[in-house]
C-alpha cells in the first residue's frame, strides 16, 4: 500500500495507490491507482481489489509501457 485514498492539495481525488515491484533484481516501480468509488450522498468508498484484479492491472500496465526489468522514475498507472 503506497497510499489510502486522499484529497490533493488541488482538490481532486487521489485514489487508493498501490506499489507493485520486483524483489528479485533491478526494477522499475509501479504505482497503480485505483480511483475513488463514489457512493450517494457525496461520500467516498474504498475500491474493492483482488488478485485477479490486481493481475489484470498489472498486464495493462505492461500493455502501456511499464517494462518491469528497466530503471528509472516510477511508472503510474490509473485503473
Amino acid at each position: 500500500l503506497r497510499s489510502e485514498q486522499i484529497w490533493d492539495p488541488h482538490g481532486d481525488h487521489l485514489g487508493l495507490r498501490l506499489s507493485v515491484e520486483r524483489t528479485d533484481e533491478a526494477h522499475r516501480e509501479l504505482i497503480l491507482e485505483f480511483p475513488f468509488k463514489e457512493m450517494p450522498g457525496g461520500k467516498t468508498e474504498r475500491p474493492d481489489v483482488d488478485r485477479e484484479g490486481l493481475a489484470d492491472a498489472i498486464r495493462r500496465a505492461i500493455d502501456a509501457g511499464w517494462k518491469p526489468k528497466s530503471r528509472g522514475r516510477p511508472f503510474t498507472f490509473q485503473v
